[in-house]
C-alpha cells in the first residue's frame, strides 16, 4: 500500500480565530506532534502516529471547552483528500483535514465567495470571528475559576453564540445574558459588559 509521506490540517485556532494550514509528516519518525497557531502560539491539538492504527487526531474546542480524538487508519489516510472536521459535543467546526492542495484551494474559494457576498467587509468576517472566539474563551476563564454567577447566586452557567453575540444562560432559573461582540471595543469592556447583568468578582 503507498500514501503520501504527510497529509495537512486546517485549523481554527480557538484563541485568536485565525485558520492556520500545517503539514502532518507521517514518517517522520515522531510518534507526537503538537498542532501550534503560528500567529498566537496557541496549542490547537496534537497528533499521534500508531504503526499499527494509523494517525490519531486531538483537537481542542473553544466553545464547549472540551476535546475532539478523530482517528485516522492507513486505508483512510491513503484515500483522504479533503475532509471537514467537527467537535463531537456542539459539532462547531474546527478544521479540516486531507491534501495541501485541496484544504488550500477549499479556503481559498470560502474567502472567494465571502467576498462577493459582502464587498465591502473586506477582512471583517474573519476580524468578527477572532473576537468571537476570545470573548467566549474569557467568559470560559472567569466560569473556570468561579468568578462568574447568575444574579440568583447559580454558578451552572452555560455559554454559546448567536450571531455576533455571546449568550449566557442560566441552567438553575434560566436567566440568560447577551454581550454583543462586534468589535474590538466589545472586547476589550466584556468584563464590565458581564458585570453590568450578571455577577462578577469586583477583583478583576
Amino acid at each position: 500500500m503507498l500514501i503520501d509521506t504527510l497529509c495537512s490540517v486546517a485549523l481554527y485556532c480557538q484563541r485568536c480565530g485565525k485558520v492556520q494550514l500545517l503539514d502532518v509528516p507521517l514518517f517522520s519518525g515522531k510518534q507526537q506532534l503538537k498542532l501550534r497557531c503560528g500567529a498566537c502560539g496557541e496549542q490547537m491539538g496534537e497528533t499521534i502516529l500508531r504503526p499499527k492504527h494509523g494517525l490519531g487526531l486531538t483537537i481542542h474546542c473553544g466553545v464547549c471547552g472540551k476535546s475532539t480524538y478523530e482517528q485516522f487508519s492507513w486505508h483512510q489516510l491513503k484515500k483522504l483528500r479533503f475532509e471537514k472536521l467537527y467537535c463531537h459535543h456542539d459539532h462547531f467546526e474546527l478544521g479540516y483535514i486531507g491534501r495541501w492542495q485541496d484544504i488550500a484551494e477549499f479556503l481559498d474559494f470560502n474567502d472567494a465567495e465571502y467576498d462577493s457576498l459582502h464587498p465591502g467587509d473586506g477582512d471583517r468576517f474573519l476580524e468578527r470571528q477572532q473576537i468571537l472566539l476570545e470573548g467566549l474563551t474569557r467568559v470560559h476563564e472567569l466560569a473556570a475559576h468561579g468568578d462568574l454567577s447568575c444574579p440568583c447566586g447559580s454558578q451552572e452557567v452555560s455559554a454559546g453564540l448567536m450571531g455576533d453575540s455571546i449568550v449566557l444562560q442560566c441552567q438553575e432559573c434560566g436567566s440568560s445574558c447577551v454581550l454583543p461582540m462586534r468589535s474590538a471595543e466589545d472586547l476589550a469592556h466584556i468584563y464590565q459588559a458581564v458585570g453590568a447583568s450578571w455577577r462578577l468578582r469586583s477583583t478583576l
